[in-house]
């Protein structure tokens, strides 16, 4: 089967995460998502290596299965990438969890006759 590159960019205020995967080519999101979240709860290997003279550093993750994916953060108007530590590939793990799993929030607001009424 053929390999492709899979990206994964999460937005968040004033830096951008970023994940890439090399994985067989026809994943769906959710088995994307899946195998990002496999690789980064397992973390078998973990190092920072150069992406290039001038793009800077990202963390490396190997799966034990072999499979890797690189992450990096860039600040927002910066094409610098960062390498991640610990706390930064925890937090992409716990965006891709809420994704694959989304919680099911209701949101409700009490009247002054005490009666709750959804809001949409």
């Amino acid at each position: 089967m053929t390999q492709q590159l899979y990206s994964v960019r999460f937005e968040t205020e004033g830096a951008d995460l970023f994940v890439e995967l090399e994985a067989e080519a026809g994943l769906n999101r959710q088995h994307l998502l899946a195998r990002v979240v496999a690789t980064l709860e397992d973390r078998h290997g973990m190092e920072t290596i150069p992406s290039s003279e001038r793009l800077g550093e990202v963390t490396r993750v190997i799966h034990s299965d072999g499979s890797t994916l690189l992450a990096w953060l860039c600040i927002s108007g910066n094409n610098t990438r960062q390498a991640l530590d610990d706390d930064g590939l925890d937090e992409i793990l716990t965006c891709l969890a809420f994704l694959l799993f989304p919680p099911v929030v209701e949101t409700s607001v009490a009247s002054r006759d005490s009666l709750a009424m959804a809001l949409t």
